[in-house]
């Protein structure tokens, strides 16, 4: 029997955790509703700010400096599969383009709702919110709902 290759490794675990996501964020749907939804969102946005705080003292984040949230995510690459670009930023605003997600298809064949990166990406903005606690993360293009592509967009009010 051979080894997988860390592709398949990869693939897998990416699949594995997509599917947990759906069990969770579904299952609390329609168990408690959008209060239920909300308090996910909450748990995931806090426990993403204390992801991002080790970041930062690990010296992975820098505070004050949307450019190093991309660097971060970019460089999990290997690990996760996402693929990403720069579409804009600036002081104020990080446009990330997400052009590969590999939930997707785990996030669909499962039958997530279609607003299931709002959930699970509130880790994300906690993680934005240690560089700088005045960013939101909104989602203006998002392949759950039917774009070619997402764009995550961290932007202080």
């Amino acid at each position: 029997m051979s080894r997988p290759s860390a592709d398949e490794v990869r693939n897998s675990s990416m699949q594995t955790l997509a599917d947990t996501h759906v069990v969770y964020v579904e299952t609390v749907r329609r168990s408690f509703g959008t209060e239920g939804l909300k308090s996910i969102g909450d748990a995931n946005r806090v426990h993403g700010r204390n992801l991002g705080e080790s970041a930062i003292k690990a010296g992975n984040l820098r505070r004050g400096d949307l450019r190093s949230i991309f660097e971060f995510f970019d460089a999990a690459h290997p690990y996760f599969g996402f693929d990403l670009e720069v579409e804009h930023i600036s002081d104020k605003e990080l446009n990330l383009k997400v052009t590969s997600c590999p939930w997707i298809d785990s996030f669909r064949a499962r039958g997530a709702g279609e607003d299931i990166c709002t959930w699970v990406t509130l880790i994300d903005e906690g993680i934005g919110q240690a560089v700088d606690a005045e960013v939101k993360l909104t989602i203006p293009k998002c392949m759950m709902r039917g774009d070619d592509y997402c764009i995550y967009r961290w932007a202080k009010e």
